[in-house]
């Protein structure tokens, strides 16, 4: 837990709320992000997500700002650019081998769509 809570607040940005040993609080603007370790309701044998985590900025100018800070931190998936689904992102993987992805609506250009 504390490997995580340092990644995600040294690499990442986040403020760490609240922490105990097997629960966190994280928060970066308007994103919340809830660590938690196992718990007692479930036959937990290990890690079981296999998708990819996105979260929403509010612009591409914030995409490429947090791109700037983090890309020689982390573990690269692919690079920021823009993408015919109308994102602007890029992927990393988090201290956990965990795929998140920052992206906002494209910045318009002249003669391609939003």
């Amino acid at each position: 837990m504390d490997r995580s809570v340092r990644f995600y607040v040294d690499v990442l940005g986040f403020t760490c709320g609240m922490q105990t040993p097997g629960y966190s609080n994280l928060y970066r603007d308007a994103v919340r992000i809830m660590l938690a370790a196992p718990n007692a309701h479930g036959d937990w044998k290990a890690p079981k997500f296999t998708g990819q985590l996105y979260i929403e900025l509010e612009t591409a100018d914030e995409v490429d700002a947090l791109w700037a800070a983090v890309k020689d931190r982390a573990e690269v998936i692919y690079a920021v650019d823009d993408f015919d689904y109308g994102a602007h992102e890029f992927g990393i993987c988090d201290d956990n081998g965990y795929s998140l992805a920052f992206g906002a609506p494209s910045k318009p250009t002249v003669g391609r769509p939003v």
